[in-house]
């Protein structure tokens, strides 16, 4: 593929124009177009890797969901840009972003009530059905009319087991970070006054984001203080499709995109936000306000009786089953596909090659443990974490090089899965899947790109 740029006036499965490139971000880019009925709107594009029924099969369950605090899918699908298989998910029309929202100040408290109530849910509803979010931040937050709405489109499936409950707790201490910033403008509590974090807010960021409290203790602190009449979403009338298990989705990209600077750090601008001046109060409504217009819009606000609770967590497990079924079965036939058919572009009868570095600075490695595979992951073994994908090897090497100089301890390497393009700058060398994502998971705090990934190159 070419640059992210060169597709700007280019239309998309023809419906949908490539007006501006909003923001690249790896493999991915967002770009401003028109939605179904005309309106301003933006479009994200995922270059695929053998990956594309994986990433639809979990906008399938988002979209299949119905829950009013995730931004709404108007369409998504896949296509072809110059002979390039993209997946693209088109987004329903926003009237205000938070990040943008809390440059001009922060806001009353009863908007961070709906805030939290509206995360609260969405987060709940994710975690039961198997997915962690990892992107809780203002700038994928957005008001449509008077809800609050979160980004779907970047979830992925939650690890099992301690790594899973780990990442879910994350999701939590996230969630506190915001409603620190919404009420403080700041992301960390040094130098914030406790006049500062009225009640419930106080109990809810520390406990947030020293991990003592999860999404259940939020919830109940937000009941004793505004009352039992917080939103909940509706139960789904139908199953979810499955998603395919796979850790770390994000195979290579053919462009490369390097660590973001600040400016492309800024909230996502997803045009015609209104007055930007405008407080958060004006997009959304209070708590008691937005609970009556979801129940008019949703159906009958659903209580917490023992019934209720049982009658959900029947639904819960028989949409679990079904997914699970569904998971298995798509991953089965994606697999049959990919031996049976390869692609043009990534033939699969080439062995994978790794590409000797250009000379780089010796530098003594840090604290930071190498990487090692253990005997007993043996046969796991052929896991490696992508950081940047390059058309031209030259442009690789010179990114292992200036990643030796920087960061020696990541090892960083160039690797190739077909002998040619693209070129795949890996850190770390080969390991299991548990050494992969934990590896990745550290890397991201030195502020390699947030895209990073975990693949297995065996299969």
């Amino acid at each position: 593929m070419q640059l992210w740029t060169d597709y700007e006036g280019v239309t998309l499965d023809g419906a949908f124009p490539l007006k501006k490139l909003l923001m690249p971000e790896g493999r991915s880019a967002f770009f401003s177009t028109a939605g179904p009925n005309g309106e301003p709107t933006v479009v994200r594009l995922i270059e695929c890797h053998f990956d594309e029924e994986e990433i639809l099969s979990r906008w399938r369950c988002i979209d299949a969901l119905h829950h009013p605090n995730f931004l709404k899918f108007e369409r998504f699908g896949q296509t072809e840009l110059d002979d390039f298989p993209v997946v693209y998910a088109v987004f329903e029309k926003v009237d205000a972003n938070l990040a943008e929202v809390l440059d001009q100040g922060s806001l009353p408290v009863n908007d961070v009530a709906q805030l939290a109530t509206s995360l609260v849910s969405a987060l709940e509803v994710l975690h039961t059905h198997g997915f962690v979010h990892e992107h809780i931040e203002p700038r994928n937050l957005f008001a449509v009319g008077t809800v609050v709405k979160l980004r779907g489109d970047c979830i992925r499936e939650a690890p099992e087991g301690d790594e899973g409950r780990s990442a879910k707790q994350r999701d939590v201490h996230d969630l506190a970070t915001v409603l620190l910033q919404a009420l403080t403008q700041r992301d960390s509590l040094k130098g914030v006054l406790d006049s500062a974090l009225p009640s419930p807010f106080g109990q809810i960021i520390r406990n947030g984001l020293d991990g003592t409290w999860n999404l259940e203790s939020f919830r109940a602190a937000l009941g004793r203080q505004f009352g039992s009449n917080q939103t909940v979403a509706p139960t789904p009338v139908q199953a979810a499709p499955a998603a395919t298990a796979v850790a770390e989705q994000k195979p290579p990209n053919v462009t490369s995109t390097p660590s973001m600077s600040k400016q492309e750090q800024l909230p996502l601008p997803l045009l015609n936000h209104g007055d930007r001046n405008a407080s958060f109060a004006r997009a959304t409504t209070r708590i008691d306000a937005r609970s009556q217009e979801l129940n008019d819009t949703w159906g009958r606000e659903q209580s917490f009786s023992p019934r209720s609770l049982w009658v959900a967590a029947a639904i819960a497990a028989l949409l679990l089953l079904l997914c699970t079924w569904g998971l298995a079965h798509a991953w089965n036939a994606h697999r049959q596909k990919a031996t049976q058919t390869p692609t043009l572009s990534q033939p699969a009868a080439q062995p994978a090659t790794q590409i000797p570095n250009s000379p780089a600075p010796r530098i003594a490695a840090t604290d930071l443990p190498p990487v090692s595979v253990p005997a007993s992951a043996a046969a796991q073994a052929g896991w490696r974490v992508i950081t940047f994908t390059y058309n031209r090897r030259a442009d690789a090497e010179k990114k292992v090089s200036d990643l030796a100089t920087s960061h020696p301890e990541l090892k960083p390497t160039v690797f190739t899965p077909t002998g040619r393009a693209p070129y795949l700058v890996s850190i770390g060398g080969v390991m299991d899947r548990d050494e992969a994502v934990a590896l990745a998971h550290r890397s991201r705090s030195l502020r390699l790109p947030r895209d990073m990934y975990a693949q297995n190159f065996n299969r």
